[in-house]
């Protein structure tokens, strides 16, 4: 057979799926939106190895199958993309596909995986706003054992604010008001639930700073909780089609070897 293109020319309904869903990097940019990310900026800082022209492709083909639309921002300055039911119905193939990856592919996170970037832009997606004080705090992270290719992410900063959460790669010039050390990769671990932080602290993962915020900082990036087990990960996919709809309707559109820096 020749001529197939991007189509298996089966009426398959995984097949059908696999078309949309299966393309390199589709997974990555349906986790993020699932996440309430939806500014194209912010999709690349979520997926920092993707291309700009790979994510303009790959973001046209979702709008073109019904995945998503893109919505005039409230202020009127751009362009955001947002999940349409179609595409909120894919939540739980990425809550799936999570705890497949934390159940079975441990053993495959390389050294070069571990990159700062990425675990610092988890953090500020899974931070609790709701939960922080009435003011602005400052964490500067200092990670360790980084891979040589991630070096200028070594120190990173997360901007805690009710009002927004942001992660800074050069000093922001504010007061810091805590400062957490410890190997990249024990972060790491504590992020994707296969360690507790309150087996890793003050042992492998260190706070200095006001021992109020202190006792606070793991509730407010929830490093205290195992994703999909005790908060949901996935906030855009709440309001999907349950399980049990019609599935005819609304068709509208760790072991890890050590690298030291």
């Amino acid at each position: 057979m020749t001529g197939m293109g991007d189509s298996y020319n089966q009426f398959c309904p995984v097949a059908k799926a696999a078309e949309i869903f299966a393309t390199r990097w589709t997974p990555l940019i349906m986790r993020e939106l699932m996440a309430d990310i939806h500014s194209f900026n912010d999709l690349r800082r979520g997926i920092p190895l993707i291309s700009r022209a790979v994510l303009v492709a790959r973001l046209r083909e979702l709008e073109k199958h019904g995945i998503i639309e893109r919505r005039t921002r409230a202020d009127g300055s751009g362009t955001e993309y947002w999940l349409t039911s179609a595409g909120k119905a894919f939540g739980p193939v990425i809550r799936e596909l999570r705890r497949w990856g934390l159940a079975h592919a441990r053993d495959r996170m390389k050294p070069g995986d571990l990159d700062p970037a990425v675990l610092m832009w988890g953090f500020r997606k899974r931070a609790d706003r709701d939960v922080l004080p009435d003011r602005r705090v400052v964490v500067r992270f200092e990670f360790s054992a980084v891979p040589a290719s991630r070096t200028k992410y070594r120190i990173m900063w997360l901007i805690l604010d009710r009002a927004d959460v942001d992660v800074c790669v050069k000093d922001p010039g504010y007061e810091v008001d805590l400062i957490c050390r410890g190997k990249i990769a024990d972060f790491v671990a504590v992020y994707c639930g296969h360690v507790m932080w309150r087996d890793m602290t003050g042992r492998a993962l260190f706070i200095e700073g006001e021992q109020s915020l202190a006792r606070q900082l793991p509730g407010w990036i929830r490093l205290d909780q195992v994703p999909d087990r005790d908060f949901a990960v996935d906030r855009a996919a709440a309001e999907a089609i349950p399980p049990d709809a019609d599935p005819g309707g609304d068709r509208q559109t760790i072991v890890i070897d050590e690298v030291t820096a």
